[in-house]
């Protein structure tokens, strides 16, 4: 087993762990992106000063049934944040059986996609905008139904260039791998 690993940042700054793990003699390929820190206490904390602020000013005096409904607002908001926060993002490849991409929230939620090494094609490095900013992205080319379609990958935690090059080597070795 060969460990590779360290730390990078996405494109707004954000620090993230990395880690490229090949087990099997190469055959798979494991790649480990992961925030470092979630910021879901500072919502909770600013819910918790703007509730005691709203009560401060007297909010609840006109009509108290406002400020347990901003509080409840404010608390239903924080959890939407971290049901869909991402912390970690994993992708494995085996040059037999395939790719499965998982994503993990805050909240310990799961989701898991597996393509079939018969339907992928290839990977590569695209480039797209995002809120008018030039970004690059990892995407996996796949064979669906007899149409080519693309899977981006590490799009929930966006990776810096660098560290999607350092993926793509280990990712590609083991595609093409089966290819051959």
């Amino acid at each position: 087993m060969k460990f590779n690993g360290g730390t990078c940042e996405n494109i707004y700054g954000e620090l993230l762990d990395y880690e490229i793990i090949q087990h099997e003699n190469n055959l798979i390929t494991e790649c480990r992106l992961k925030r470092r820190i979630v910021h879901v206490q500072k919502w909770i904390g600013s819910t918790i000063i703007f509730t005691y602020l709203a009560a401060l000013i007297g909010v609840h005096k006109n009509d108290s049934s406002l400020l347990l409904f901003l509080s409840i607002i404010l608390l239903a908001g924080v959890i939407i944040k971290a049901y869909l926060k991402v912390k970690r993002e994993c992708v494995i490849v085996s040059n037999q059986m395939g790719l499965q991409l998982t994503t993990t929230y805050v909240i310990g939620r799961q989701t898991t996609i597996f393509i079939s090494s018969n339907r992928i094609k290839d990977i590569l490095i695209n480039e797209g905008f995002l809120s008018q900013r030039l970004i690059y992205y990892l995407t996996l080319i796949i064979n669906a139904n007899g149409d080519t379609s693309m899977l981006p990958l590490f799009v929930k935690l966006l990776p810096r260039l660098s560290v999607l090059k350092l993926f793509y080597r280990h990712l590609y070795s083991v595609i093409h791998m089966k290819l051959k």
